[in-house]
């Protein structure tokens, strides 16, 4: 439940009160236990419910207010699809593992994102975004590159990994050379697409395992090389903005959850600069803005923890506990229970 809220459902309901008497699933997921007893995760979840209801107007004003958009473009699924071939049928996964690589890096440190179409920006959504992170992208329409570069000129940030741009939305190769929209964009040419296997690159002394884009800069300033020489992250300054091409397929590569010192490359070259508006090393959390609070909601996937979360901008006047019906102290530290969650109400001076 408070995933949901988290997440800005405006409700939410349980399974079922009565388990199945037989077969499949059969005494389990109730509300009710075995026994026709209320479970504790009933009483959990009328607890959370009671406090949903109390504050339901406040909930329903409530936004969510992301610094990045995660590209979600059908074309590219579409043509990693077509390309899944015998003895490559696993490509046809490749795009929503980098999806949730790059999702999960953002969460672990609480960077607010959001999932962006080319629809939505090809309707004017790109500038609610700070940042627009492309994983994976093995096909992008020439099109969906020059909106891009319009707003990467009006002050946004387009970061891409490998394999982007391999392809057209049709399934053609996509221009790279000098003078391209491509070009234009990252201030790079993209010369060629290999793997890192017979002749590995590394990166800080790791190795890597994946697809390996063969960059070659025009106006874009290298800001990482492999132990090679070659570029494996660059930044073009265009216009108010900047375009990054990571040369590894960075998002794939944290597909599996715990490789903490890839996702922090993968934010870094996100965020460049820019930081979290609230940060919490001990959890996850996830923000909702209404016009007299902010609600935040705590993640615990591990033992009992003690986290503090801390503000760049943000002032508040008091916080307490929806749930709990409790006040606490700003500023204090925050007790989080075991594989579970927290909801915190904080009000706005």
């Amino acid at each position: 439940f408070l995933g949901y809220l988290a997440g800005g459902f405006k409700g939410a309901g349980g399974g079922a009160w009565n388990y199945r008497g037989a077969g499949w699933e059969g005494g389990e997921y109730a509300l009710l236990d075995r026994n026709w007893k209320p479970s504790d995760r009933a009483i959990r979840a009328g607890k959370i419910a009671q406090a949903a209801e109390r504050l339901r107007d406040e909930l329903c004003q409530t936004h969510k207010e992301p610094q990045v958009g995660l590209l979600y473009n059908w074309d590219s699924d579409a043509i990693w699809a077509a390309v899944s071939v015998r003895g490559r049928d696993h490509f046809r996964h490749y795009p929503m593992q980098a999806r949730v690589g790059a999702s999960r890096a953002l969460m672990t440190g609480n960077i607010p994102w959001e999932h962006v179409t080319p629809t939505d920006i090809g309707a004017g959504l790109a500038p609610r975004y700070k940042v627009i992170y492309l994983p994976a992208q093995i096909a992008i329409s020439q099109g969906l590159l020059g909106q891009l570069a319009k707003y990467v000129e009006g002050g946004g940030r387009v970061v891409m990994d490998a394999p982007g741009a391999l392809y057209d939305e049709h399934g053609l190769v996509l221009p790279t050379a000098e003078g391209t929209v491509f070009e234009r964009l990252f201030g790079a040419e993209l010369s060629d697409v290999q793997y890192s296997n017979n002749a590995p690159r590394m990166l800080g002394g790791r190795k890597l395992g994946g697809f390996i884009s063969a960059l070659r800069p025009t106006r874009a300033k290298v800001l990482e090389r492999f132990q090679t020489g070659e570029p494996a992250l660059t930044e073009h300054r265009l216009g108010k903005g900047t375009a990054v091409l990571a040369a590894w397929d960075v998002s794939y590569s944290v597909f599996k959850p715990g490789d903490r010192e890839m996702e922090a490359r993968l934010r870094a070259a996100a965020m460049g600069g820019l930081e979290s508006p609230y940060s919490c090393e001990e959890a996850v959390v996830y923000r909702l803005a209404a016009p007299e609070a902010d609600h935040y909601f705590f993640i615990n996937d591990g033992p009992p923890a003690t986290a503090r979360l801390k503000f760049r901008n943000y002032r508040y006047r008091a916080v307490s506990d929806p749930v709990a019906g409790e006040k606490l102290e700003l500023d204090a530290p925050v007790e989080l229970e075991g594989y579970s969650g927290r909801w915190l109400r904080y009000a706005k001076r």
